[in-house]
């Protein structure tokens, strides 16, 4: 072990540098075998690493949703009920005598 008690605030960073650096040479090293291995395991059983990981293209995919609400004043606009509310629908339900009931799609 290296004894830094005595090092100088000038050589304390060169060494934070030189174990920054090291770091990040070791981790890709270290990312590079994984790969390596799981490449390597996959062949072995007549598989490509993306069928293993179940992935294409390193893309989450996603399937849209169908939409649940419309808008009455724009039969464009419509919204499938999740995440935020779209202005249209805050708007709408703002208004009194209006529900989010009577924007769905029939």
């Amino acid at each position: 072990m290296i004894d830094i008690s005595n090092f100088s605030l000038a050589q304390l960073r060169d060494l934070q540098a030189q174990v920054a650096e090291q770091f990040k040479a070791r981790e890709k090293g270290e990312i590079d075998n994984v790969r390596k291995q799981i490449v390597e395991l996959a062949r072995s059983v007549g598989m490509t690493p993306e069928e293993v990981l179940n992935v294409k293209g390193g893309q989450k995919t996603t399937k849209p949703v169908a939409a649940r609400y419309r808008n009455p004043a724009d039969a464009e606009q419509v919204w499938s009920g999740r995440g935020r509310q779209p202005r249209w629908v805050k708007e709408y339900v703002e208004t009194p005598g209006n529900t989010i009931e009577s924007l769905l799609i029939d």
